[in-house]
């Protein structure tokens, strides 16, 4: 990962020289691909949601705000325990698990699907359980031992000492040894591959549209392509690789990647000397991971616990990173959404019989209510009125080019030709001035403060932005805080 001092060198070369050559043709919208996990859609992960809450949610925040596709988490038989990992190790194929029964399952995501929105399921199918126990929904097994899918023979025995990964630099022990004492599967035999396709088809089978491969880096490249290869091809793929001896491009040959190393930098972007302000340029995303493959991300379950990524627990930075990942024309985003938490290794609120409790969201969902939220209740940062509201503004912008940047005063904005315009203040000062947009005069309502605009949504006094005839706004921002207008937000 790049130094602080390197990131700050990248983005001030960036920022002085190359934005105008760049930004044309390295930030065009990628063509749509197959799938519903596209350069048009918005994702959002919806981390350990209870399928009948996710139904639910799906139809009355998730559809109306413009979400196209939600992650959920695995739904196959796992484990049990209170921890949020039982769900990545596997005991069966069923679709039976603490966060749903198959019927509650599929019931979801036709209710979803009715909303607008489609499903993407988180796929274990690099290993199975690391026990000798019985699963959620009764299934006995070991280690090696699962019957109806796989025996002893059908998992890689690696000759490392300890028979897990020893080397991470070694590419054959990373896809061939076992993560966490996770039993790995040999997905270079046929007969493997055969059931991890069967399970995948039933799940389609259901209306799931994508996957969302867990470990993918721990997959041989050629076996996952075949097993991608034996799925229809409007199949969405979101394969989780980090950076190392298996390569990200590799797989994103033949689907998408998530951009880990953008969201580490991230932090930095926002941090209280406010480099974003003075030195920023989404082109420096260019330069680090290709646009038209990567799922944007600002965190994900791993990366929030493990702290290398801004999260729900950074409040309003969090947020505007958010906004600005939606801003900017590169990349596929995802905005994350799960609970609160201080033990990285609890699960949500659970009910006696230990089934996931539904999640229930505060009242007024925001960045100011994230310390009143108790471990294990959901933070619901999906519902955040800037997110949702810039959702809006992106699929209002849709393929318009950025232009008329703006940068001083620890202040950092653009318009999207002539019909949005952004603009961030990443500092804990007042921002009051005049900017030049593009859009045309008339009275706007920011965005970043009411979420997204339809006809029930009113706009305050000070939620209300002014364009002049020459395209100038007279702007008056808090620290920490931004003005998103479109055309989707005039009011007159």
């Amino acid at each position: 990962m790049f130094s602080k001092f390197s990131i700050k060198s990248l983005l001030r070369l960036v920022a002085i020289g190359v934005v105008a050559a760049l930004l044309p043709s390295g930030f065009a919208a990628a063509a749509d691909e197959a799938g519903v996990v596209n350069s048009k859609s918005v994702g959002v992960q919806m981390f350990e949601w209870t399928w009948n809450a996710l139904a639910k949610e799906c139809s009355t925040n998730l559809g109306p705000a413009g979400y196209d596709w939600v992650e959920v988490s695995p739904p196959q038989e796992h484990i049990i325990g209170n921890q949020w990992w039982v769900h990545y190790q596997p005991t069966s194929y069923k679709i039976e698990s603490s966060l749903g029964t198959r019927a509650e399952f599929a019931s979801m995501v036709e209710t979803c699907g009715k909303a607008g929105v489609s499903i993407i399921a988180d796929a274990v199918i690099n290993h199975m359980a690391a026990s000798d126990t019985v699963g959620w929904a009764g299934t006995k097994h070991g280690k090696y031992d699962y019957p109806g899918l796989y025996k002893e023979t059908d998992f890689h025995h690696c000759d490392s000492a300890s028979g897990g990964i020893e080397d991470w630099n070694d590419l054959t022990q990373v896809q061939e040894c076992e993560l966490l004492g996770l039993s790995d599967l040999n997905t270079s035999s046929p007969s493997v591959r055969a059931t991890i396709v069967a399970y995948l088809k039933d799940l389609l089978s259901l209306g799931v549209k994508g996957f969302r491969v867990d470990a993918a880096k721990h997959i041989a490249v050629e076996d996952l392509k075949q097993i991608v290869s034996a799925l229809p091809s409007e199949t969405s793929f979101l394969f989780e690789v980090y950076d190392g001896p298996a390569k990200p491009a590799e797989y994103a040959a033949f689907g998408n990647t998530f951009g880990f190393k953008w969201s580490k930098l991230v932090p930095a972007m926002f941090d209280d000397a406010g480099m974003l302000a003075g030195e920023a340029s989404p082109a420096v995303l260019e330069l680090q991971e290709p646009g038209n493959s990567t799922i944007r991300m600002i965190t994900n379950h791993d990366t929030e616990r493990d702290k290398s990524t801004l999260s729900y627990k950074d409040k309003v930075k969090f947020e505007l990173a958010n906004m600005f990942m939606l801003a900017i024309p590169n990349g596929k985003p995802m905005v994350y959404s799960g609970y609160a938490f201080n033990d990285r290794d609890a699960g949500p609120r659970m009910l006696a019989n230990g089934i996931t409790a539904d999640a229930v969201c505060p009242t007024l969902s925001s960045a100011a209510t994230v310390g009143k939220i108790a471990s294990g209740n959901f933070v619901c940062d999906h519902r955040w009125a800037g997110i949702t509201g810039m959702i809006q503004w992106r699929k209002t912008v849709g393929d318009e080019k950025l232009q008329a940047f703006y940068n001083k005063f620890n202040a950092y904005g653009f318009s999207r030709g002539k019909l949005g315009f952004v603009l961030f203040n990443t500092a804990p000062t007042k921002f009051v001035q005049s900017v030049k947009t593009t859009l045309p005069a008339g009275t706007y309502c920011n965005a970043a403060l009411t979420g997204r605009l339809g006809i029930k949504v009113s706009c305050a006094a000070a939620a209300r932005i002014t364009v002049a005839k020459d395209g100038m706004a007279k702007l008056n921002l808090a620290g920490w805080s931004a003005v998103a207008i479109s055309a989707a937000s005039k009011l007159k």
